[in-house]
C-alpha cells in the first residue's frame, strides 16, 4: 500500500567562486539591481524558479529514460505551487489481472512506454532571506527529487551565471530530540539491484538484476537493540552509517524507520553517503487532496524556517504577481552529455 507525505529540501544562492557567502534570495544583484535594467528572473531567486517551471509547463523534457512535465503552476506572495508528471521509460513487461482469474495479458509495456506519476511540489523563497525551501511531494518515500532538482540547478545556473545548491532537510538538535521521544513503529532495509550470489540462486538473468529490489524488515523484538545509540551513529559518522546498512554480510543501499511524536508521523530516511532526512507522512489510505496536502506542508514552513534561519513572514503565501511576473519563461538548456554518449549516438 502506497504511503504518502512530504519532504523537505532547504537552498541557497551562491557565486561559483564563493560559496560561503549566500544571496539574499529576493536580490541576487543587490539592492539595486532591478533598477540596473537587470531582468527580474536574473535579480529574484523565486522568479527564476518560477520561470523554469514555467518554461516546461505543458511540454514534455525527454532526458535519456526520465521524461519531465510540469502540470500547473501557481505563484502567490514569495512562493509557488507546482504540480508535475515524473516519467521513466526503457523497461519491458508483460501486466495481468489476477481479477480474471487467469494469466492472460492485459497490456504489453515495451521500452518506449513511458510510467508516469504525478507529484506536487511548494517552493517558498524570502526576500531577505538566504535560505529558501522546496517541499516536494512522496509517495512511499519516492520525491522525484532526482527528476525535479537537477533540472532547476541546471537551467539556474545556464540563466543568472549563480549557483544553487539544494540540501535534504536534516536539522541535528531537532533529530536528537526527535529520536529521543519518538516512538519506533517499523524499520526496513532496503537495496536496489541484486548482489550476484543471490541473482545466481534465484536465476536472475544478469541484465536483470540491476533492477531487483532486496528488501528486510526488522521485527519489534530486534528494535530496542538497533535504537540504542542510535543518534550517535547517525551524527556526521559516514562510516558508522555504513555499518549501520550492512546487514547480514550484505550492503543496503538505505534504512527507512517509521516514527511517531505525538500526533505526527515521520520516517526517517538514512543513507550511507549524506546525512538522514525526515520524510513527513500524512495520515491517510488516500491520495490526498490538493487542499489537504498544501494544508499539512505550510503548516510545517515556519517550523522548518526557524530551524534552518530563514526569514519567513506571516504572509509569504499570499500577495500577487504582476503579469509581467507571471509571463516569465527560462529556457531550460539541454542536458550535457559526455563525449562517448556523443559519439555512440553519432555512430548509431
Amino acid at each position: 500500500m502506497t504511503s504518502y507525505g512530504y519532504k523537505f529540501y532547504t537552498f541557497s544562492v551562491h557565486h561559483r567562486r564563493d560559496t560561503a557567502t549566500r544571496l539574499k534570495l529576493g536580490t541576487l544583484r543587490g539592492e539595486s539591481g532591478g533598477a540596473d535594467g537587470i531582468p527580474a528572473s536574473r535579480c529574484d531567486a523565486l522568479i527564476t524558479l518560477y520561470g523554469l517551471l514555467n518554461g516546461i509547463r505543458g511540454r514534455r523534457l525527454d532526458e535519456k529514460t526520465k521524461h519531465l512535465t510540469v502540470q500547473s503552476v501557481s505563484p502567490a506572495g514569495r512562493s509557488i505551487r507546482f504540480t508535475a508528471d515524473l516519467g521513466t521509460s526503457g523497461q519491458s513487461s508483460t501486466f495481468i489481472d489476477p481479477a480474471t482469474g487467469t494469466d492472460a495479458q492485459v497490456f504489453k509495456r515495451v521500452e518506449r512506454h513511458i510510467e508516469s506519476n504525478q507529484r506536487r511540489g511548494l517552493v517558498v523563497a524570502p526576500t531577505q532571506s538566504s535560505v529558501g525551501m522546496v517541499a516536494l511531494e512522496s509517495h512511499s518515500g519516492s520525491t522525484g527529487s532526482s527528476q525535479i532538482i537537477p533540472m532547476l540547478k541546471r537551467g539556474f545556473t545556464a540563466h543568472t551565471g549563480l549557483v544553487v545548491d539544494f540540501d535534504a532537510v536534516v536539522h541535528e538538535d531537532a533529530l536528537n530530540a526527535f529520536l529521543e521521544e519518538a516512538h519506533i513503529g517499523a524499520i526496513t532495509v532496503r537495496r536496489q539491484g541484486l548482489p550476484n550470489d543471490l541473482a545466481d540462486l534465484l536465476e536472475v538473468r544478469d541484465k536483470e538484476a540491476p533492477l531487483g529490489r532486496l528488501e528486510m524488515k526488522i521485527s519489534k523484538g530486534r528494535i530496542p537493540a538497533f535504537t540504542r545509540g542510535l543518534t550517535d551513529k547517525l551524527r556526521r559518522n559516514a562510516q558508522a552509517r555504513e555499518q549501520l546498512l550492512s546487514v547480514g554480510g550484505l550492503a543496503f543501499d538505505e534504512v527507512n524507520v517509521k516514527m511517531e511524536v505525538g500526533d505526527r508521523a515521520t520516517t526517517l530516511s538514512i543513507s550511507a553517503e549524506r546525512m538522514p532526512s525526515f520524510v513527513y507522512r500524512i495520515r491517510t489510505n488516500a491520495l490526498p487532496t490538493d487542499a489537504r496536502f498544501y494544508e499539512e506542508v505550510t503548516q510545517m514552513v515556519p517550523e522548518v524556517a526557524r530551524a534552518f534561519g530563514a526569514i519567513v513572514g506571516a504572509a509569504w503565501q499570499t500577495g500577487a504577481w504582476t503579469d509581467a511576473s507571471r509571463a516569465t519563461v527560462v529556457e531550460l538548456p539541454q542536458q550535457e552529455v559526455s563525449r562517448e554518449e556523443g559519439l555512440a549516438s553519432s555512430a548509431g
